[in-house]
């Protein structure tokens, strides 16, 4: 029996370890390839190797050494201003990231959280997406 490619990919970044774990699993039931990250530095690095693949972005609001959402998302929208995004927290988002998330159509998480109320955040963002293209992504001057 043959496995259907991924349908999307999507980069987690949270330090939580068991969360990771836990979100991975879901989305990979739900046909999403899968990248990790515990923190920004991985999480740029992640981002920058696989920029044109990367659908779907579920960033942490405090992650170590300081940046998380309010810092990575406005940088990777910047850079592939298709991406979707839910950001999730078990706080109230800071007003700025509040509005960058509601500028850029993205979608909240609280933490915790059941796996339906994931996959049902995946799926709107799924929906709201614009078609993917076939054509390869050209990184350009920013």
């Amino acid at each position: 029996m043959t496995t259907a490619p991924p349908d999307r990919t999507a980069l987690i970044v949270d330090d939580e370890d068991s969360l990771l774990r836990l979100m991975t699993r879901v989305l990979e039931k739900e046909n999403v390839r899968v990248l990790t990250a515990e923190d920004a530095a991985s999480a740029r690095a992640l981002f920058s190797t696989h920029e044109g693949e990367i659908d779907l972005l579920v960033l942490d609001v405090t992650l170590p050494g300081g940046d998380g959402a309010e810092t990575l998302l406005p940088e990777f929208v910047a850079r592939r201003p298709t991406v979707r995004v839910i950001v999730a927290s078990g706080d109230e988002l800071p007003q700025p990231l509040e509005a960058e998330l509601t500028r850029v159509g993205g979608h909240f998480l609280r933490k915790p959280f059941v796996p339906k109320e994931l996959i049902r955040l995946v799926r709107e963002a799924g929906a709201s997406a614009p078609a993917r293209s076939s054509q390869p992504v050209a990184a350009g001057p920013s």
